[in-house]
């Protein structure tokens, strides 16, 4: 699940330059995962000024998080 995840997330997020992404697999940085509380994979998180503004764990709705981010775009924007 959480490569076909990744995956998809991976295109999502090509569309949106303007956002800086990365990766980690929790099992191998359990720090990254206990520095944002993430205990089940695949999650997704989105952060804006260092406050997490998203987050979607196990089941994630990309067309949820698409609209999020293009809430954040537009915020980011006025």
């Amino acid at each position: 699940v959480c490569n076909v995840m990744h995956g998809k997330v991976e295109r999502l997020v090509e569309n949106y330059p303007q956002l800086l992404s990365f990766y980690t697999d929790i099992t191998e940085e359990p720090l990254i995962a206990s520095r944002f509380l993430v205990y089940a994979g695949p999650t997704v998180l989105l952060i804006l000024e260092g406050k997490e503004v998203y987050r979607s764990s196990r089941f994630i709705d990309l067309d949820e998080l698409e609209r999020k981010i293009v809430q954040l775009i537009e915020f980011l924007e006025l």
